[in-house]
Parts: C-alpha cells; sequence; structure tokens
C-alpha cells in the first residue's frame, strides 16, 4: 500500500489517509489503498478492525473522519448520486421482498438501475447463480441462503461498463460450494471486463491475484456496531 496525502490521478478507486470514527473510537486511520479497472483488494482484520466500516464508507453510505476517497482522481462526495450509481454494495442482510418472486425482485431491481430489457437480464442473473428454478418462488419461501444467491444475482444484472464497482460484505456467508464457485466466476467474469471488486470474507472464495488489506495495520480499535454484529454471529 502506498502512502500520500494527495488524492490519485489514476483511474479507478483510492483511499488516501481514510480516517474512520464510529462515535468517539477511531476504527481505523491512514488508511491508503489505490485500485484500478481489473483489480481486486480482500479486507482482512479481527473482528471490529473495521472492514463493514470501510465498505460503507466506500459505498457513500457514510462519511469519513477525514481522509479523501476518489473515483478517477475526483472525490465521490463531490456527486454522491453518480458514485451510487457506478456501485453495487451487498451487505449482511438481504433486499430480497417476501411479497415478489425471485425473478420479480431481480427485474424490479434492473427496471431501478434503468436497464433494459429487465425480465431477461432477470432470467439470465437467476440462471449464472443456478438460480433458475426458484424464479417463480415468492421471496417469503426461499432458504437464507437461496436469498443471498438472489441478493448477489443482481451483481449480473448490469455490464462493468454501467457498475464497475462491486463492494461485498461477506458475500459467501450461507453459500454452498457451488455457489461459491459460481461467485467467484461473476467476479472473475467483472474483472476481466475492467470491472473492480472490494471484498471481505471469512470463505475459501477463490479470487487470483487479489490485493490483501490488512485493517489491523491501521490502527484499529473496537467498531460498536461490529461488536453487535459479531455478537449476533455476524462476521466484521
Amino acid at each position: 500500500m502506498s502512502q500520500g496525502q494527495t488524492p490519485s490521478t489514476d483511474p479507478g478507486l483510492a483511499a488516501r489517509r481514510l480516517t474512520c470514527l464510529r462515535g468517539e473510537r477511531v476504527v481505523f486511520a491512514d488508511l491508503d489503498f489505490t485500485l484500478t479497472p481489473g483489480g481486486a483488494l480482500i479486507l482482512v482484520g479481527p473482528n471490529g478492525s473495521g472492514k463493514s466500516s470501510l465498505l460503507r464508507l466506500l459505498a457513500g453510505l457514510s462519511r469519513p473522519f477525514s481522509g479523501a476517497l476518489t473515483w478517477n482522481g475526483d472525490d465521490i462526495a463531490q456527486d454522491p448520486d453518480a458514485h451510487r450509481a457506478r456501485l453495487r454494495y451487498a451487505g449482511h442482510q438481504d433486499a430480497v421482498k417476501p411479497t415478489l418472486t425471485a425473478l420479480e425482485n431481480l427485474s424490479v431491481w434492473a427496471g431501478l438501475d434503468g436497464l433494459n430489457d429487465p425480465e431477461d437480464r432477470a432470467e439470465r442473473a437467476l440462471a449464472a447463480l443456478a438460480m433458475d428454478h426458484v424464479a417463480d418462488m415468492p421471496g417469503r419461501y426461499l432458504s437464507a441462503g437461496q436469498k443471498k444467491r438472489v441478493n448477489l444475482a443482481r451483481l449480473a444484472l448490469a455490464p462493468a461498463r454501467v457498475a464497475p464497482l462491486w463492494l461485498l460484505d461477506e458475500p459467501a456467508t450461507a453459500l454452498d460450494r457451488d455457489s461459491i464457485d459460481r461467485l467467484a466466476g461473476l467476479i472473475a467474469t467483472h474483472r476481466r471486463a475492467g470491472g473492480l471488486v472490494i471484498l471481505s470474507t471469512h470463505s475459501d472464495l477463490d479470487v487470483p491475484d487479489a490485493i490483501t488489506l490488512n485493517l489491523a495495520d491501521f490502527g484499529a480499535t473496537a467498531d460498536a456496531d461490529e461488536q453487535e454484529d459479531e455478537a449476533a454471529g455476524v462476521p466484521a
């Protein structure tokens, strides 16, 4: 990880001297990284080190205490709507609506993203994660693993040129081996098309040539929200 005090002008996503606070707690400080098209960054560190907090910052869901987050050299805070449009964020909670079928859920997401042929895209996305057999099943009848796969199928809706940045918080949780391999295939395809992937994982998810960022190296202290996640059995 390179150190620097000015935003990067390189294409892609960069963090410079990023500091995150939760309440009065310093979660991490002076964190730097640069991720260029086709790259992958794996976040590691003990529970409470700030992996989920960093992903929320990168998604624009919270603001850093100090430092800069840039996309192609421009601070993401300058145009938060454009930043949200270029990313897909998959957190611990699924967004599957219980009254809609798996296919309808994905079709709605595709429509909200402004994609053409939303139902066709939804069908292909379900097939990518071997979920086409539950296309007509309402979300309330899906198992935890099936909901997870439907949620992850949203990644397959848009090409990398539309949504180049994937932010994945423990994406392999509740997945079987075949589903983990399919997810790895989606990630590889996205990267070959110039997409960027940042993920936290405790699972055996194959992401070749990924950069590893250990948040414990950045002076992390316990994050209250992630301590609550840990107590509930959710990885940080």
